[in-house]
């Protein structure tokens, strides 16, 4: 196909069944004829020899686009979770310092929310999870937590939030959902322990 037809059709591409000076049979962009394999390796060639610019014009071009980035990110690591969780492994392994000020940033910042992975990560261990949650009854629990922490700030002392039935009891076991989970100040769920009352 020639570029003049290729335009009058309104192709962004085409391909003339001959190589370019370089050899490549690649399609053709109608706009300026180049081919594009050779304009894809002139702007490597470009990022390798000037580092800096690129990654200034990438930064720009991410703070103009965000939302279209964050598509192709999510989309690149849907194509790609065993390569995104080796690095992920990879890079906490290489920044201690890094991974524990970022934790206790985000603990600041999310203390109830924390303090529910944390307390779900342990049940998870227990196997006390069940598989039935729903997206709500998640939602449920982690209000719990704030609600602790709101009770907390209110009356100035601490509450927690308690499994009715404990997750390891020593007759009976209780399962990590919304209904057996109640907020209580700190020094009655110590007494409490890891017991279940009868009423």
């Amino acid at each position: 196909m020639k570029r003049a037809e290729a335009k009058s059709l309104g192709l962004k591409i085409y391909n003339t069944g001959k190589p370019c000076k370089y050899g490549h049979f690649s399609d053709r962009y109608t706009t300026g004829a180049k081919c594009i394999q050779c304009t894809i390796a002139q702007s490597i060639a470009w990022r390798i020899a000037n580092p800096e610019k690129h990654s200034e014009s990438m930064k720009k071009w991410i703070d103009c686009n965000r939302d279209v980035h964050n598509v192709r990110v999510k989309r690149w690591q849907e194509a790609n979770k065993d390569k995104v969780r080796k690095d992920a492994k990879a890079w906490v392994k290489a920044n201690p310092e890094k991974v524990r000020a970022k934790t206790l940033r985000y603990i600041k910042k999310n203390p109830a929310a924390y303090t529910a992975r944390a307390v779900a990560s342990v049940a998870r261990r227990a196997k006390r999870v069940p598989k039935w949650l729903t997206s709500d009854d998640r939602w449920i629990m982690k209000e719990a937590y704030s609600l602790a922490k709101l009770r907390t700030c209110i009356f100035g002392f601490i509450w927690e939030v308690d499994h009715i039935i404990p997750l390891r009891g020593k007759l009976v076991s209780g399962l990590h959902v919304p209904t057996n989970l109640q907020v209580l100040p700190k020094a009655e769920n110590r007494i409490k322990r890891n017991h279940y009352h009868l009423s």
